[in-house]
């Protein structure tokens, strides 16, 4: 447990440093995936390398709690659409961390407003046991005025 503590402790401190950097560009993100809710706060998508940090959030029935760090690389860029695939690390009360291979597909559908983002995303993952996890949410990337 305190490896996979470490190792999210790491990721966390190159996301905000790195990645973030002096980069204006944020994005904020809501998806859900079952039972799970997910809350992320991450660098510009529409770079060929983006992160996101995700608080996991239960409801009354499934209440726990995680942390996940997400690294992604833009498969494919277009106007409407951005492919990637990535690599995601995380810790949850119940399991003494998870490691996953998420696929992701940012679809922009308003043409003057790119900055919002339906994204689907599924991850082959280990958590207990190997599983795979589907999640829809919607994203928004705060841009810098140029």
């Amino acid at each position: 447990m305190k490896n996979y503590t470490l190792l999210f402790g790491l990721l966390l401190i190159l996301f905000f440093t790195g990645t973030a950097g002096l980069q204006a560009q944020v994005h904020v993100g809501v998806y859900q995936g079952g039972i799970m809710n997910h809350i992320g706060l991450g660098t510009n998508p529409e770079k060929q390398f983006f992160g996101e940090a995700r608080i996991m959030a239960g409801d009354v029935f499934y209440a726990y709690m995680g942390l996940e760090a997400l690294g992604h690389y833009n498969l494919k860029r277009t106007d409407w659409y951005n492919a990637h695939a990535g690599l995601m690390v995380g810790y949850t009360e119940f399991d003494d961390g998870r490691f996953g291979l998420p696929v992701g597909l940012s679809i922009k559908p308003i043409a003057a407003h790119r900055q919002f983002a339906v994204v689907l995303e599924g991850t082959p993952m280990y958590a207990f046991d190997f599983t795979f996890r589907a999640l829809i949410g919607l994203r928004y990337t705060f841009s810098k005025e140029d």
